[in-house]
């Protein structure tokens, strides 16, 4: 996906060190994920036993004038052979390149790639602080609850006081489209 405000693409290995070094810049807005989850999001590598055989990691990036800006990574859960559930795990650009555009082709790159696949349903959380909250609902997005910390799976343990806002965005619900 492509325009005058940016290029959006599969990232490759190349753009790792990028995308790291972003995550650790912003890690007050994105929380911590590992290297080697972007790493699989990358080449499709799962190793160990963190990696659940129902979901499924993809990472774009944001390139303006051949530079990297920003990134999104999103996970997509499968019930039997269709994608059902996509999840933005991340999305970010660096500070000098932000623009509601910028943010907005990430976005509809994740929705398009998880519509092809037949995501019926998209999910994120964000910081009830951030300023990042006038972007979800902007771009259609609903809050649908709101929760403390992060949850782990299967042990549902709190790992900080700070709300989180749960949203949604479902692109086959007529009932919730408002535009």
């Amino acid at each position: 996906m492509s325009n005058e405000y940016g290029n959006i693409r599969f990232a490759e290995i190349k753009d790792l060190k990028y995308i790291v070094s972003l995550s650790k810049t912003e890690s007050n807005c994105l929380g911590f994920i590992p290297k080697i989850a972007y790493e699989a999001a990358i080449t499709g590598i799962k190793t160990g036993k963190r990696w659940s055989d129902t979901c499924n990691d993809k990472l774009w990036v944001c390139e303006c004038n051949n530079d990297l800006v920003g990134f999104v990574l999103a996970s997509f859960g499968r019930v039997g052979s269709v994608w059902k559930m996509g999840k933005i795990a991340q999305i970010c650009l660096q500070t000098d390149a932000r623009m509601m555009k910028r943010g907005q082709l990430l976005l509809d790159s994740v929705i398009d790639y998880g519509s092809k696949k037949g995501t019926l349903s998209f999910s994120c959380g964000c910081a009830d602080d951030l300023p990042s909250n006038i972007f979800w609902q902007t771009m259609g997005w609903h809050k649908i609850g709101q929760r403390y910390g992060i949850s782990h799976q299967n042990t549902w343990k709190q790992t900080s006081k700070r709300k989180v806002n749960i949203y949604r965005y479902d692109p086959y619900d007529l009932f919730l489209q408002t535009n």
